[in-house]
């Protein structure tokens, strides 16, 4: 038996105001994944990655989490 770790990815697909995106983290590096928009040539990528490098302001407040959900 050896002591390899088995290395997986996941990704997470939600909608927002500006369309549908890919979220995404490798190697601690997160990723987000946008269909091209501007695509014009069949030889443009279908999708476009940048790295997610967004921090929240300093003194961002969190909204307030409802824990009187009835289930």
């Amino acid at each position: 038996m050896t002591d390899e770790k088995k290395i997986s990815f996941g990704a997470w697909k939600r909608s927002t105001a500006k369309g549908e995106v890919i979220n995404f983290a490798i190697n601690g590096i997160r990723y987000s994944m946008w269909a091209n928009g501007y695509k014009t040539d069949e030889k443009q990528p279908d999708f476009k990655i940048y790295v997610n490098d967004y921090v929240a302001p300093e003194g961002t407040q969190l909204t307030e989490v409802k824990t009187d959900l009835p289930f």
